[in-house]
């Protein structure tokens, strides 16, 4: 299969996310390849899941202290942007996509583990599927095809799927503001220990060779890679989902704080 590699790049939250689905948009109409996205954040930015509570979050502290909230198209609990590496993976159900959710997820978390192999990182992938998680944050918990090391989760992915096609969406957490994650997640200290960086777990990791040693991965497991950016009408229906979609989004959250 050949698909396209979008090299890190950092935006603002609203922009990454109008972007991830625009490209999502383009690649289920057949007019873009499938597409995997490694990308980063301008400044400290919250998401949340699609079909999270608006109410998991103090949105207050995050207005006073000028951080972003997002609603992501995928779903999955919230996640404090601090110094992370984010990726993204657009794909029709198609070849080796065809399969379900957790297919495609383990799929895509073994060309992840296999990255972090090259890297050094000797990590593990949860193979059981478990229940709901009621925690509010993305990293206190680990589910099916979820990236671990030393039995500390280490990559958060969630996915978003359509009757042609899904985006899946994932971050790693190189490090973290725990000071701001007890601000923002309504959550106990217990659950905020839980979250660590993958720096202060394994100092050596570097991004950049990350990055290459995914694409690696993905050639290793039969991929061909056409290293790309966006193209025109790509960012243009970004722009545009910014201006509908996003930003709106991000002024309502601010309502419904100060209501």
């Amino acid at each position: 299969m050949l698909l396209r590699f979008i090299n890190f790049q950092s935006y603002s939250a609203p922009l990454n996310m109008a972007i991830d689905e625009s490209i999502s948009i383009f690649v289920r109409n057949g007019k873009s390849l499938p597409t995997f996205r490694v990308y980063g954040w301008d400044k400290p930015s919250v998401t949340i899941g699609e079909f999270q509570k608006v109410e998991d979050i103090n949105l207050e502290f995050c207005i006073n202290h000028h951080l972003p909230v997002i609603r992501r198209p995928t779903g999955g609990k919230g996640i404090l942007h601090y110094d992370d590496l984010t990726y993204s993976f657009s794909a029709k159900k198609e070849g080796i996509f065809r399969g379900n959710l957790f297919k495609s997820y383990e799929i895509i978390s073994d060309l992840l583990a296999r990255a972090f192999h090259f890297s050094g990182v000797r990590v593990e992938t949860k193979r059981e599927k478990r229940g709901f998680n009621r925690s509010s944050l993305c990293f206190a918990r680990s589910s099916f095809g979820e990236i671990c090391y030393r039995g500390i989760k280490i990559v958060g992915s969630a996915q978003k799927r359509w009757i042609d096609g899904f985006l899946q969406q994932g971050t790693i957490p190189l490090s973290v503001n725990k000071i701001f994650m007890r601000e923002i997640f309504r959550e106990n200290n217990e659950e905020i220990s839980k979250i660590v960086g993958l720096l202060e777990l394994f100092k050596s990791f570097n991004k950049e060779e990350f990055i290459e040693n995914l694409k690696r991965a993905l050639r290793d497991s039969g991929f061909q890679i056409l290293e790309d950016s966006l193209q025109k009408d790509e960012f243009e229906l970004a722009v545009k989902l910014l201006q509908e979609k996003y930003y709106q989004l991000e002024k309502a959250l601010e309502k419904t704080s100060l209501a």
